[in-house]
């Protein structure tokens, strides 16, 4: 999971729907947790490289030259990785930008929050909704292709995906009708669903699960 902090980039979203209700920090722990390891793993290396000297012969300049390789490789692991996180908060950022910006998809997005806080009913064109629908198309082809993740764009997403995705009237007019254009669609909602479910996120209209 990518950690778009103070000293990387701040990536905000505003929604006039409530956040999640929980907001589980596994996903951190564990990265951490991976560090740790990989530091402990070098540090036994090197004191088994210590040990071992003495008995195969190996000489201080070549044992130090070995910790120095293990070392710097390490670096720039971290390194490789921390420029990978920020290209990737970069990349959602420009999305959410995309996301906002939209005039069509903003006209969608907030009369489907509306519908969804209010009961109102949907007053979109078809083909505005085909624009609104198309933009989570493209966004799930990034999830299968691997270039996004699910939980690093859950918490500005899910909302708008789900609304839209659930909403029964949506699902029998334009998604369940033209469901071969929408494959992308198709293939992520039950992981997104499902990832949802198992951190006890709320989910719109959670009895109208696309099928």
């Amino acid at each position: 999971m990518v950690e778009c902090n103070a000293s990387d980039l701040v990536v905000r979203v505003r929604f006039s729907h409530p956040a999640p209700k929980k907001l589980k920090k596994g996903n951190i722990q564990m990265k951490k947790n991976k560090y740790l390891i990989i530091v402990f793993l070098i540090l036994m290396l090197i004191l088994i490289l210590n040990l071992a000297s003495p008995i195969v012969g190996v000489e201080a300049t070549t044992l130090l030259t070995t910790i120095t390789t293990i070392t710097g490789i390490f670096s720039v692991f971290v390194e490789m990785k921390r420029s990978a996180d920020i290209a990737e908060c970069e990349f959602i950022f420009s999305l959410q930008k995309q996301f906002e910006d939209n005039e069509i998809i903003q006209e969608v997005f907030k009369n489907l929050d509306n519908v969804y806080s209010d009961g109102e009913k949907i007053e979109i064109e078809r083909r505005k909704m085909v624009s609104y629908l198309t933009f989570f198309e493209m966004m799930c082809s990034l999830i299968i292709k691997g270039v996004l993740k699910i939980e690093d764009i859950d918490a500005l997403y899910a909302y708008p995906f789900f609304i839209a995705m659930n909403n029964k009237e949506i699902q029998d007019t334009e998604l369940i009708k033209f469901r071969q254009f929408y494959r992308n669609i198709f293939t992520v909602y039950p992981k997104w669903f499902k990832y949802r479910k198992f951190h006890e996120f709320e989910i719109p209209y959670e009895n109208n699960k696309l099928v």
